[in-house]
């Protein structure tokens, strides 16, 4: 393989492998930074300095805004075929998170009864009122298009997932993945 070509695919993985790399780097220099001894004592000094972490830190940082950068860069220039016209990968990522959020909000009105019986007492020893909630609209019909929307939104992500596989960025990956 190819260390400084890889796929969008790839660089997704690998950026995640740069961001678990710098939570490990911050903890360590935290962890290296102090030491608790006795008086009179003297302190053992870790293996890699404050100094040294923070210097590979610097580094692990400037990796991971280049990939954030050539990613960005690569949703901006790269297209998708979606309703007939195209469409920037990034335009169909946020598409995907949007309609995630509405098949949420069509399910939640989809499972609502038409009509719910409340019952509200009054007080102590006091007969119940009867109230109903009545929905304002027909719940089955946004069911329906909330499982539409699923199956067209897993149809997206899928478009998305391909072009991942298919386009590549510049970037060596060698110190993140073997």
């Amino acid at each position: 393989m190819d260390t400084a070509r890889i796929t969008m695919a790839e660089a997704l993985s690998v950026r995640a492998a740069i961001g678990r790399k710098l939570h490990q780097l911050f903890h360590e220099r935290n962890m290296n930074s102090t030491s608790i001894i006795e008086k009179g004592e003297t302190a053992e000094i870790p293996t890699r300095s404050v100094d040294v972490l923070t210097r590979e830190i610097d580094a692990v940082n400037a990796d991971f805004r280049k990939i954030d950068v050539l990613l960005a860069k690569a949703n901006i220039e790269r297209t998708i075929v979606w309703d007939g016209q195209p469409i920037t990968i990034l335009e169909a990522i946020e598409l995907a998170k949007q309609t995630r959020m509405e098949i949420q909000q069509l399910g939640s009105l989809g499972n609502r009864k038409k009509l719910e019986r409340q019952t509200q007492r009054s007080g102590f020893g006091e007969s119940a009122t009867s109230l109903f909630t009545v929905a304002l609209y027909d719940p089955e019909a946004y069911r329906s298009e909330s499982l539409k929307k699923e199956r067209e939104v897993t149809k997206l992500s899928s478009l998305i997932e391909q072009s991942n596989h298919l386009h590549y960025i510049d970037f060596d990956a060698s110190a993140y993945m073997g």
